[in-house]
């Protein structure tokens, strides 16, 4: 997949190969970084998708690791790493790599090694692509005007997104103020757009009933589906 011949993985192999501790400084269309710590990928921050301060705020979770809200906290710092990852990745970028010491950054120490990493990533880039004919992260979208069927039932993160979609807006400025993934947020109105809560710029209307049969041959939605609650 195209990410992972992306010349910033094949860089990141190398250094993951070497055990390389230090900082991947990436510009270009998207511009972040990608720490590591003795090989493995500990944080990495995008300017398109929200980080792990944002996440942390929005989901009223501590910054402290102590208490319940450490797995919570843990699980939050890996979705705002493989976020940015998958933008980062998927991206024409630049990258400088500068070592530097032994510093955990704002993801603490607990890194994923770049195989487990780049896996994921290219699970989400199947994803992201099956969805890109409908919708993409920068896709323009807004709520369908008229009152909803009682037979659809929608998520209070579906819900969230509706009342914030009165006017244009996107997956990726949703998935901003929400301090929600950027990919979750795109699986998320990509679904609501096949139920006709959601109108798509550019993309023709899905007809009532018929989101089934749009979404058939289509066997990543179940892993969308696992992914995104």
């Amino acid at each position: 997949m195209i990410p992972l011949r992306n010349p910033v993985a094949v860089r990141l192999g190398k250094l993951a190969g070497s055990g390389w501790t230090g900082v991947v400084y990436l510009s270009g269309e998207c511009g972040g970084v990608i720490r590591l710590i003795g090989g493995d990928v500990v944080s990495a921050d995008s300017r398109g998708t929200p980080g792990l301060a944002a996440r942390l705020a929005k989901a009223g979770v501590s910054a402290g690791l102590d208490g319940g809200s450490s797995l919570e906290r843990g699980w939050l710092s890996r979705e705002a790493t493989v976020d940015a990852a998958l933008e980062l990745l998927s991206a024409r970028t630049r990258a400088r790599f500068r070592a530097s010491g032994d510093e955990p950054g704002p993801g603490g120490r607990d890194g994923l090694p770049v195989p487990v990493l780049m896996a994921e990533v290219g699970r989400r880039y199947a994803v992201v692509r099956q969805m890109a004919a409908l919708v993409t992260a920068d896709t323009a979208v807004a709520r369908n005007p008229g009152p909803l069927s009682r037979a659809i039932h929608v998520s209070g993160f579906q819900w969230a997104i509706l009342i914030r979609a009165g006017g244009p807006a996107t997956p990726r400025s949703l998935a901003l103020e929400l301090g929600q993934s950027v990919f979750s947020t795109t699986i998320e109105v990509f679904r609501m757009v096949t139920l006709n809560l959601l109108s798509a710029a550019g993309a023709p209307a899905v007809p009532a009933g018929r989101a089934g049969e749009f979404n058939r041959g289509r066997p990543a939605i179940s892993f969308i589906r696992a992914l995104a609650r």
